[in-house]
């Protein structure tokens, strides 16, 4: 059912390592369609604060995405706060919560 409503592309920029110097080295995949929702919500991020998410897109992708992920919308960079699997029983899809 998700995969009727994904109408938005975003950019995914995967986490994976640290170069010689420290640096992050990511996999950027071509883009990809999702449902994004733009409303606040309160949620707790990987230290367990209570913070306020941006939005949140619902995504049908086979690897798990991470809190050391990025994703790009619109050419902005957004962190992950937060990846919850999701609950719709027909598609295996993921709820990723943006700064």
């Amino acid at each position: 059912m998700i995969r009727a409503y994904s109408q938005d592309t975003i950019t995914l920029k995967l986490w994976q390592s640290y170069d010689a110097w420290g640096e992050p080295t990511w996999l950027i995949p071509d883009p990809i369609e999702v449902y994004i929702d733009w409303k606040t919500h309160m949620i707790r991020n990987i230290e367990g604060e209570q913070v306020v998410s941006r939005g949140m897109f619902y995504i049908i992708y086979d690897t798990k995405l991470t809190h050391k992920d990025r994703v790009i919308i619109s050419n902005v960079e957004y962190v992950i706060l937060d990846v919850r699997p999701g609950k719709d029983f027909s598609e295996n899809h993921q709820e990723i919560h943006l700064q």
